[in-house]
């Protein structure tokens, strides 16, 4: 994946910006029946990426899995990585289908796909920036995604802002990488959010670590992002599958 990427390197970390070219597709998903939903992503969903991923049409495949929300609107999230010129070759794919595969996709449609799982949004994403700390595998086990709507249409100065403001991941930060995406499905005063950061940690105790200790009134760089964004909400999610 490294061949898509322009790579930086700084002292600490692996700062990436990304090429303009690659999109990430999230679908957002709220599973009624979780472990019917989980055996459909592993026997069906999961061989269908992989075609798509050996014809080369995507780059990766990500399934994500909410934890400690039960209140959240969806209880998955997949994430498909692609080029954007592969676009109408992604829409025209057409799967094959062996016995296992197709008897399997059957007994759940069959079930009605639709009383396991509810698609409740889709959205498609530019990546901006990403960092890693050495070592650190590609996709971290855990993700907190930050929502964020931009305020009084200042792309380019919070775009600059958020990116010169995370050039590097300290030894003591918790986290293990960060990321920045703008939203490029959807434009308007009544969308929910405009971009969305992601916070990768490697264990769910790192997360609540993060948040714990003596509380400070937030610095002037903190301030002047607050002039330029909202941070609409976080969500906390656990990766259920990775396909390269």
């Amino acid at each position: 994946m490294k061949k898509y990427f322009t790579l930086i390197v700084a002292l600490l970390v692996s700062v990436t910006t990304f090429s303009q070219q690659i999109i990430f597709e999230g679908t957002y998903v709220k599973a009624h029946d979780i472990e019917a939903y989980d055996e459909y992503i592993e026997h069906v969903f999961s061989k269908v990426h992989q075609q798509r991923i050996d014809k080369g049409l995507i780059i990766g495949w990500d399934v994500w899995k909410v934890v400690d929300n039960p209140q959240e609107d969806f209880t998955h999230m997949l994430t498909t990585i692609y080029q954007v010129e592969n676009q109408e070759e992604i829409n025209e794919f057409q799967p094959t289908w062996g016995d296992g595969l197709f008897s399997r996709d059957a007994s759940l449609r069959g079930k009605d796909l639709r009383s396991i799982r509810e698609i409740v949004g889709i959205v498609k994403y530019m990546g901006l920036a990403q960092i890693r700390k050495p070592g650190v595998e590609e996709v971290p086990s855990y993700l907190v995604m930050n929502i964020i709507k931009l305020k009084n249409e200042k792309w380019k100065s919070y775009e600059d802002a958020e990116i010169n403001g995370t050039k590097s991941l300290s030894e003591n930060d918790l986290r293990v990488g960060w990321d920045f995406h703008r939203r490029i499905d959807d434009y308007g005063t009544d969308i929910s959010h405009t971009h969305v950061t992601a916070d990768w940690y490697d264990s769910h105790e790192s997360f609540l670590r993060s948040l714990m200790g003596s509380a400070s009134d937030s610095n002037k760089a903190y301030q002047k992002m607050l002039s330029l964004r909202d941070l609409k909400y976080r969500v906390l999610m656990k990766k259920h599958m990775s396909l390269r």
